[in-house]
């Protein structure tokens, strides 16, 4: 099994541990498979003994007794073979079944433990990755790797054995096509490396651009820039395209040999041939029997074993993966004493910066006063919703600090920022479970009146007694919510978690027309009281702040209140006068940003 050895990062989290450690629940279970398909494979050998001595008997060179024998024993040879190569997979695939739910069990748990921050930055790509399709790919190691090796390993060894025990010159026969498949290999396997490595990029390259081109399919229908809207993916698919071919041809000579050297008819051909020589010679003609029946043992499995290094390989990857993540620090725990004094926060010269973009935040210092509303605006990318994502910790800033209450929030253990901090984003997210459980994810131990109150306060109470179990319908599965209900859902959670500190990232930008008034109904409700910062894309709604705060390319350009900012005649009066004009149009733009 693969073993990953890289050396353990320094911090908090998971203790070092080796993909071997991880995997030995089930070495125990894997070594006997191995074993069982051995066993199989020696004894898928030995009906040919029997297949021997029936043919004798058959010739009248055995007695009647001779060919009972070796009827049952050529029977039971092959059942016994065939159950213990079956047992033996079984065996391993069950291990793998194990140690695939373990192994998921670990990661959750790691999950649960990492920061926030890190999904964030790492992306859903990359989770999923790990979580779903590195355990898959390690099927390979546990459930294939050592019954595969052991059947591909002493089945050729046992034949070979067997064949020198019965005739050393028919042996020595059967070895030809090994020896023809094992000096086509430099041809087949030239620079194999280096080309897995360009197959691989390439192939990333053009998952990438398929993803690309397929979220920004609207766009280009719409536009009519099908042309342009292509071309990447074009792009990236002429060059996946022309390095496979490259690969395919720089090795097909070698691929249609080992092919040919390792197909049973041509170990059958070779091994007859050679068998019929020495029968001319004065050989016994029973040599033809297990030459024809052994020979295809020997060399086919080689092909089989060079398939699967493909799969080998991404499995180590996987396995090398997977350790990996689960070496990653988690969350330090925070200082159990702090105690936050209020509900004001400081943004003391954060920074962000995103590892596939430019600086998303540079040197931002703002002050929230408690009980106040300060707005955030500025053009699309400007950084607003990855500063409104730092305050709950969504995102750790690179540099700088931020203080709830004057208590630094990494100082804070996670339970203690949540009970003071809710946050109510763009597109609301909902787990598949009854609407009751989601509005309590903050508050598990919430009780009925308190769940109904806050749905009531969030102007979806109605809605939900007309689901088809009320409160217990589960979300996604026996309704399907609107945008704007979802929305209203999520309110209904933050007003139950009843933190003094309120995040809002423009909670109405993807609610239908029938539901924006409900959820500013919702978030008056939510927002008494509170110490609020909110993302506005729609100005209007945020024109009585007490703070504006303005962002134009990750810097705080100006702030001040609504009166005060068209004064200066700055970037939020030119933002103000060209909203005015497009919210007269009807044309007011609802985009979101980072």
């Amino acid at each position: 099994m693969a073993e990953h050895a890289s050396a353990p990062r320094d911090g908090e989290g998971a203790a070092p541990v080796t993909f071997r450690e991880l995997a030995a629940p089930v070495r125990g279970r894997v070594l006997l498979a191995g074993a069982l398909s051995a066993l199989g494979a020696v004894g898928g050998v030995l009906p040919v003994l029997f297949a021997m001595d029936l043919v004798r008997s058959l010739l009248g060179r055995a007695d009647g007794a001779d060919t009972l024998v070796a009827v049952v024993g050529l029977v039971a040879s092959v059942v016994v073979s065939q159950a213990l190569t079956v047992t033996g997979y079984g065996i391993s695939h069950l291990a793998d079944a194990r140690l695939a739910e373990e192994l998921r069990l670990r990661q959750i748990d790691q999950a649960l433990r990492l920061r926030l921050d890190w999904f964030a930055r790492a992306g859903s790509g990359r989770v999923t990755k790990v979580i779903q399709a590195d355990v898959a790919k390690v099927h390979q190691l546990i459930a294939h790797l050592i019954p595969d090796t052991a059947n591909g390993l002493v089945r050729p060894l046992a034949s070979v054995v067997l064949l020198f025990v019965i005739d050393w010159r028919i042996g020595l026969i059967a070895l030809i096509p090994l020896a023809l498949a094992i000096a086509s290999l430099p041809l087949m396997l030239r620079n194999m490396a280096t080309r897995f490595a360009q197959y691989n990029a390439a192939l990333a390259d053009l998952s990438s651009a398929v993803v690309e081109f397929v979220r920004g399919i609207a766009p280009i229908k719409v536009f009519e820039v099908s042309e342009r809207g292509h071309e990447r993916f074009s792009r990236s698919a002429r060059n996946h395209h022309r390095m496979y071919s490259e690969w395919m041809e720089s090795t097909t000579r070698g691929s249609a040999l080992m092919m040919a050297f390792t197909s049973p008819a041509f170990a059958i051909v070779v091994s007859a041939v050679g068998a019929s020589l020495l029968i001319v010679a004065g050989a016994d003609p029973l040599l033809l029997l297990p030459a024809v029946l052994l020979s295809a043992n020997i060399a086919g499995p080689l092909y089989l074993m060079m398939q699967m290094t493909q799969f080998l390989r991404e499995a180590r990857g996987a396995a090398a993966s997977i350790v990996d993540f689960l070496r990653m620090p988690g969350q330090p725990d925070g200082d159990p004493t702090a105690r936050p004094e209020g509900s004001g926060v400081e943004l003391d010269a954060v920074e962000f910066r995103y590892a596939d973009g430019p600086t998303a935040l540079d040197g931002v210092s703002l002050e929230l006063t408690e009980g106040t509303v300060t707005a955030l605006v500025g053009p699309s990318g400007s950084g607003k919703s990855t500063l409104a994502s730092i305050v709950p910790r969504l995102l750790d800033p690179d540099e700088g600090r931020v203080r709830i209450g004057g208590v630094d929030t990494r100082s804070l253990p996670a339970a203690e920022l949540y009970r003071r901090v809710a946050f109510v984003f763009q597109r609301p997210y909902l787990l598949r479970l009854s609407v009751r459980d989601n509005i309590r994810l903050a508050r598990p131990d919430a009780d009925e009146a308190q769940v109904v109150a806050a749905a009531r306060s969030a102007q979806i109470h109605e809605r939900v007694l007309r689901l088809p179990r009320g409160y217990d319908t589960i979300v996604g599965e026996e309704a399907t919510l609107s945008g704007g209900e979802q929305q209203r859902l999520s309110i209904a959670r933050a007003i139950l978690m009843d933190a003094p500190v309120l995040v809002l990232d423009e909670a109405t930008s993807f609610a239908d027309p029938d539901s924006e008034a409900d959820i500013q109904r919702a978030l008056a409700e939510l927002t008494r009281g509170r110490t609020l910062l909110v993302v506005a894309h729609r100005l209007h709604t945020i024109a009585s702040a007490e703070q504006i705060a303005v962002l134009e390319r990750g810097e705080l350009a100006e702030r001040g209140t609504h009166d005060q900012l068209l004064e200066r005649d700055g970037l939020y009066a030119r933002m103000w006068r060209s909203y005015q004009i497009a919210r007269d149009r009807g044309d007011v733009p609802e985009e979101g940003d980072r």
